[in-house]
Parts: structure tokens; C-alpha cells; sequence
């Protein structure tokens, strides 16, 4: 089975600034932060780096990986998701049936790359999914705008939070699919994906500038969350 994995990456970002490319950590960025771990997981045949960016090309080069341009008319918030997926996908030159592992930039502190594409092969051979997305268990009370309770039912049989039905937060650090399924459905998660769950610690989201903070200071003391 082979497996590739693609960076979707813009030169520009909106809420962020410079959010891809500045320096995240000890002079890395969460660009090359995220590249570096790619390229120490074994399981991943090929890197591609879908971006407008041209000048990281070869930077791009020399770490043996292969970039792709894409368009600026792709790198906007103004043309839709479903399309930039399609487009990014299409301009693999990788058979139909070659398994995409969509990687972002913002999950710095996720490093279970290996651990997800293991299981997802074997969910794959074993016939149960057909691809595998990263998720966050979340175990907290969840109401509406409208205090409607989601999860549970406010009263004197309100359950405790330890059973409670499981819901989960999508992570954004990793989806997997075939090529050809990201092409047809125009979007990242297949019909009917595998849940790969990882730790709160590892699931933070950069979507804001607040987010970049936290996860710099997390990172920097990931030891510690460690023991």
C-alpha cells in the first residue's frame, strides 16, 4: 500500500500572521516543525508541499520532498474548501488508489503519525473503514445558544460527566483517504473513517493568535506533560 502524504500551506494567512512560516520554536516553524516529522515516519513513501509560496521550494527540495505550486486563486478564503481539496488532490501524481495522509500546520504538538497510518492499514485490510481521522474525546456538558442540553439532560437525573455518551472534537492534525475518494467527495474525511483518538495535550488547533501562544508554551514544555 502506498502512502503519501501532502502539506497544504499559504504564504499568507488571515487570523495568524506569518502563521506557517515564523518561528514557532528554537528557530523552527510550524512549516518545517511539521516536515521534519514526516520525514521521520516510515510509513510515508512520498511528501508533497501543495503552496503559493514559491520561495520554500527549495527548501522543499533539499529535504527531499516535492513541491507542488497551487495557484492563488487556491490560497483564499474566497473560493470554497470543497474546491481547494479537489484541486490539491488532482495535483498528486499518484495513482487513484494511493492512500493521502492531509496534513496541517497547526496541530505542532501531535507526533502520532506512524501510530495513526498503522492503524488505519489495518482498518483498511480488515474492511471495517475505509479511511481515519484524528479526534479529541470531549467530556464536558454541551448545550445550545438556546440552552438546549446536546449531551445529557439538566434535573435531578443528571448524570455524571464519566457517563456521558462519548463525543468527539475533529482535531485537524491528520486525515487519511484514498486519492481518489478525496477527488469524489471533494473533502478530506471519507464516509466512513476510523476515529483515531489522541490526547488533549496533543490535539490543540492553532486557528488564532491566542491559539500560537499556548501552543508555544505547551511545546516548550511538553516534558513536563509527559511524566
Amino acid at each position: 500500500m502506498r502512502i503519501v502524504a501532502v502539506v497544504p500551506v499559504k504564504k499568507f494567512s488571515e487570523r495568524v500572521e506569518s502563521k506557517n512560516f515564523r518561528d514557532f520554536v528554537d528557530g523552527h516553524s510550524l512549516f518545517s516543525l511539521l516536515i521534519n516529522k514526516l520525514i521521520d515516519t516510515p510509513e510515508i513513501d512520498e511528501i508533497y508541499v501543495s503552496s503559493n509560496a514559491e520561495n520554500i521550494q527549495e527548501e522543499v527540495e533539499k529535504l527531499g520532498c516535492k513541491f507542488i505550486y497551487r495557484d492563488d486563486n487556491y490560497c483564499n478564503n474566497e473560493v470554497s474548501w470543497s474546491d481547494v481539496i479537489a484541486h490539491v488532490a488532482s495535483s498528486l501524481p499518484e495513482k487513484d488508489n494511493t492512500s493521502v495522509a492531509w496534513c496541517h500546520t497547526t496541530s505542532p504538538l501531535f507526533d502520532e503519525y506512524s501510530e495513526a497510518i498503522q492503524s488505519y492499514k489495518k482498518s483498511l485490510s480488515d474492511g471495517n473503514f475505509d479511511g481515519l481521522v484524528t479526534v479529541s474525546e470531549l467530556s464536558d456538558f454541551v448545550i445550545s445558544e438556546k440552552l438546549q442540553p446536546l449531551n445529557y439532560s439538566w434535573g435531578p437525573w443528571h448524570k455524571y460527566s464519566q457517563h456521558l455518551e462519548s463525543f468527539f472534537c475533529i482535531t485537524g492534525a491528520l486525515f487519511i483517504t484514498s486519492k481518489e475518494q478525496m477527488i469524489q467527495n471533494r473533502y478530506v474525511i471519507s464516509k466512513n473513517p476510523k476515529l483515531f483518538n489522541v490526547s488533549k495535550f496533543k490535539s490543540i488547533d492553532i486557528d488564532d493568535e491566542y491559539d500560537f501562544k499556548l501552543a508555544q508554551l505547551l511545546f516548550k514544555n511538553k516534558n513536563f506533560f509527559k511524566k
